[in-house]
């Protein structure tokens, strides 16, 4: 079996469970093979013209091997996990790892999470992202966002801090955000705070201490510097959890030696895909830490990703950030009739758990027919290799 073409198609998704007209952009391939099988992936929400010119520039690498020389190929790719000389992409290296991966499923008519040992998860919990809102409404607002989750089944509620994505920060916000949360959802609900590396030390322990009567499961990410979250670990109460510093092994090592988490976390679309996501995981175990995956957001991302997660029984124990699919079908049961009709069979989303597709690959149907009017405005097609 060779590699014959890939489709670079970008992709404008709806999520209205985050609006009437949000979307979230992806690039999303088709890895064309000699024996007719076809790869599919996406990283999530990335730079479309940047992942489609790293995977342009892999095409004497990739036109002509055989995916299931998955080792080889990603030799010639890692460089562009983590590069001082050239340029950086993990996202495309990403992309094409999950597509390799499908293909190999297709090719022995197996899942994904087969591949990597056998399923030892049956099911996943994931954790909701609320975006809590600087203003004087922002506590209310957030609450009653939460209550309406927790209705539905949803067992995990993930608070971002004020300011994610633009804003002023508010440490005063941020905790009367977090304790209305609490009040509203009851103490049974697991809470996570996420700072996205926002804020400096010294507020990070102010606010990390004014939270720790909220009973959360973990403090993701509070500040950037991992000396300053190996301090926070020794005075607070809640759990650390590193992110932004974890997610490639080389930083992973260092919050490992500085003992600056009890929780580490990656996302496999800014890892490099399943193959790292797996030595990554091999490191966090040895060093007894535990392990939780993020998102960016993506249809085939998530299932990826489910399919690692369900391989390694450790993951149960945490709750992990991958719900593109509820924001895609805005709700929190996929198992009912969805309007989005890119994929036939929808990821199972319910009770608050995510489950891995269970077809050959990565396991998500293509609604080929549906594909064109999903296609980014101003932007089509790129094909790579023989035209």
């Amino acid at each position: 079996m060779k590699i014959t073409k890939i489709e670079c198609i970008p992709l404008s998704l709806p999520t209205p469970m985050r609006g009437p007209k949000t979307t979230g952009n992806i690039l999303f391939i088709k890895m064309h093979t000699d024996g007719g099988l076809v790869g599919y992936a996406d990283a999530g929400m990335v730079s479309q013209d940047i992942v489609c010119s790293m995977i342009k520039s892999w095409e004497p690498i990739l036109i002509g091997a055989n995916p299931m020389d998955k080792g080889l190929i990603m030799a010639g790719l890692n460089g562009s996990i983590r590069s001082v000389w050239g340029a950086s992409c993990p996202a495309a290296v990403a992309t094409i790892d999950f597509a390799l991966w499908d293909l190999c499923g297709k090719a022995f008519n197996q899942p994904v999470y087969q591949l990597l040992g056998g399923k030892a998860v049956d099911k996943l919990v994931f954790n909701f992202f609320i975006h809590s809102e600087n203003s004087a409404e922002g506590a209310r607002k957030a609450a009653e966002e939460a209550k309406k989750a927790v209705a539905a089944g949803v067992r995990s509620i993930g608070l971002k801090s004020t300011g994610f994505g633009g804003g002023e920060r508010s440490l005063e916000r941020d905790v009367e955000i977090v304790g209305a949360v609490r009040k509203a959802v009851g103490p049974k609900i697991g809470i996570s705070f996420d700072a996205n590396a926002g804020y400096n030390y010294h507020d990070a322990l102010l606010m990390g201490r004014a939270m720790d009567e909220f009973g959360l499961f973990k403090y993701e990410q509070l500040c950037w510097d991992v000396n300053g979250l190996a301090q926070l670990r020794r005075r607070l109460k809640t759990p650390i959890c590193a992110h932004e510093s974890s997610v490639l092994i080389p930083d992973l090592m260092q919050v490992i030696e500085k003992q600056a988490a009890d929780i580490v976390g990656t996302k496999l679309a800014s890892a490099g895909g399943i193959t790292e996501g797996v030595k990554w995981a091999a490191v966090c175990k040895a060093a007894g830490l535990a392990m939780y995956c993020g998102a960016m957001n993506g249809p085939w991302e998530a299932a990826a990703q489910a399919h690692w997660l369900a391989s390694d029984s450790e993951f149960r124990n945490q709750d992990h950030d991958v719900f593109f699919p509820v924001l895609m079908y805005n709700t929190f049961d996929t198992t009912k009739k969805v309007d989005v009709d890119i994929i036939k069979n929808p990821m199972k989303y319910k009770d608050g758990y995510f489950y891995p597709p269970e077809g050959p690959g990565i396991g998500l149907e293509l609604n080929d027919a549906a594909l064109p009017k999903y296609i980014t405005k101003g932007k089509s097609v790129v094909i790579v290799g023989p035209k």
